[in-house]
């Protein structure tokens, strides 16, 4: 046995997790709904968040069977650190004592660690996802999972609500089919880099525009979670790439219908993606990896660039549907100028040969040319606040660029090195403009902000629709109209292939970038 029961309705695993015997307690259970939160190093938060959750959920659904998972990295076969997984029990043990036994009667809270599960030791985020995923499907009274992150200080029960009611919903309108819930949340503009950069745009050329599903908190149909139980699960999938993968699955489903939920703002810890970090390349090769699959499954990837159909867009509810009001992201102090600028100047030779294979040798030399001009400038507080120009209208076409590449190659690392540096690039030059938009002319004036960086009350919400919302999703829709521009990059002969149904070209064939 690797899990051990605490007291009624607490449950905690050990390393490593027996395959079936959460499951099995789940069916045992007659667990209906369950909450699955993916954690490492929430010592501090899981606590409050799973006490809101066991609270919220007796109010938003009484009677009903539910379960909460804790699937947690930070305890480990040779590094057993059980912080987390005693915090979520301690907080639930005690909620469990207010709530009362008629209230908590209903609830299973379950602490695992994933470490060794299945015989798998990839840390991160989704092999935590895919402990769940297998062990739920083991239940055959669930109706619904919901994915919520570990670090999370929202108010739980306004989303439960609204999670409760697009699924009655959904039952009413679509009977047979599943559905996959996705969020949109006001974020703070220096938040959420791979989402409006990457996600967004990438998940056009699928077929539907699904920005939210990389937001980390998602629900699913038992039919939706199928899908992760069935997939392939390569590294990037395993660490840091399970949301894109995940999204990419459902919009390639035709029986699955996809909603987009507004719930306010993520209160959470503002993750600083704008970094060369492992977890953006994980991402973007999880997206790029599932692009090819369904490219060589149906040819959809072509199917999308050669066809004239609009881009799909989910079952959208806005605040007017889920009665969630505009909550202001407040103010931040995760940017650092300097650490920015440092990081484009100092990280561009450990990426210059991934850009300069994959990009057309006229735009490589334009981004290196703005390096050299970067790299020389002194960034004085008098000087002007500038950093490498990667403009919008840049990185559409170097997305394209990328695509062709992929197309010609099937080499999604290179790509993925690529990106990495070069949407950083243009996730900051969007940061510019929004803190120029706010008065920072200079490098002196950013410096004077960031310790406090953001929009007056007053001014935000119409700045978030306006300035941030409203830019992304033009951007995403100007890459998806001009998409054809791909097949510019493609040599002469895929051009011919293209006319004569072929779709693309071969791995054998010329790319016409450098190699």
């Amino acid at each position: 046995m690797s899990i051990f029961q605490l007291a009624d309705g607490l449950y905690q695993g050990a390393c490593p997790l027996a395959e079936g015997e959460l499951g099995e307690l789940l069916s045992r259970s007659k667990t209906e709904i369950v909450v699955g939160h993916p954690t490492f190093q929430n010592a501090d938060n899981i606590g409050k968040e799973l006490a809101g959750g066991l609270k919220a959920v007796t109010e938003v659904y009484p009677g009903r069977k539910i379960a909460f998972i804790v699937s947690d990295g930070t305890c480990r076969i040779d590094a057993p650190d059980n912080s987390t997984l005693a915090a979520a029990l301690e907080a639930s043990a005690e909620t469990f004592r207010q709530l009362g036994p008629s209230l908590s009667k209903n609830m299973v809270v379950a602490a695992v660690p994933y470490d060794g599960y299945k015989n798998d030791r990839t840390p991160g985020k989704g092999s935590a996802l895919k402990l769940i995923f297998d062990e739920v499907g083991r239940c055959p009274t669930m109706t619904k999972l919901i994915l919520l992150d570990g670090d999370l200080r929202n108010d739980l029960k306004p989303w439960f609500t609204v999670f409760r009611r697009i699924q009655a919903t959904h039952q009413t309108d679509h009977k047979n089919k599943e559905f996959f819930i996705t969020a949109r949340y006001a974020r703070h503009f220096v938040d959420a880099s791979l989402t409006r950069f990457v996600v967004g745009p990438l998940t056009t050329i699928m077929g539907e525009y699904v920005p939210g599903g990389i937001s980390g908190d998602i629900v699913l149909s038992t039919g939706a979670v199928r899908h992760e139980r069935d997939a392939d699960w390569d590294e990037h999938r395993r660490r840091y790439g399970t949301d894109i993968a995940t999204t990419f699955d459902n919009i390639s489903d035709p029986d699955v219908v996809i909603y987009e939920a507004y719930l306010g703002a993520k209160l959470h810890d503002i993750t600083d993606d704008s970094k060369l970090s492992v977890m953006p390349g994980e991402v973007i090769g999880a997206a790029l990896g599932r692009i090819m699959h369904y490219q060589e499954k149906d040819g959809r990837l072509m199917h999308i660039l050669e066809g004239d159909l609009p881009v799909k867009r989910p079952t959208t509810w806005g605040t007017d549907r889920t009665g969630i009001a505009f909550i202001d992201p407040g103010f931040t102090n995760v940017f650092n100028v300097d650490a920015k600028r440092n990081i484009l100047i100092e990280k561009f030779n450990q990426f210059k040969a991934p850009m300069k294979k994959v990009l057309m040798p006229d735009t490589f030399a334009s981004i290196e040319k703005s390096h050299s001009r970067l790299a020389d400038m002194p960034a004085r507080d008098t000087d002007p606040f500038e950093l490498l120009g990667v403009t919008r209208p840049l990185w559409i076409n170097i997305l394209y660029q990328s695509i062709a590449y992929l197309l010609s190659k099937q080499d999604t690392e290179t790509i993925k090195l690529c990106l990495n540096y070069l949407y950083t690039a243009a996730f900051l030059e969007f940061c510019r403009e929004k803190m120029m938009q706010l008065g920072a002319l200079t490098f002196g004036d950013v410096r004077r902000m960031q310790p406090s960086l953001g929009v007056p009350p007053e001014k935000a919400q119409e700045f978030y629709h306006r300035e941030v919302d409203r830019v992304v999703e033009k951007m995403a829709m100007e890459f998806y109209d001009g998409r054809r521009k791909i097949f510019d990059y493609l040599d002469p002969r895929s051009q011919k292939s293209k006319k004569q149904g072929h779709g693309y070209r071969s791995q054998n064939s010329e790319y016409k970038s450098e190699s």
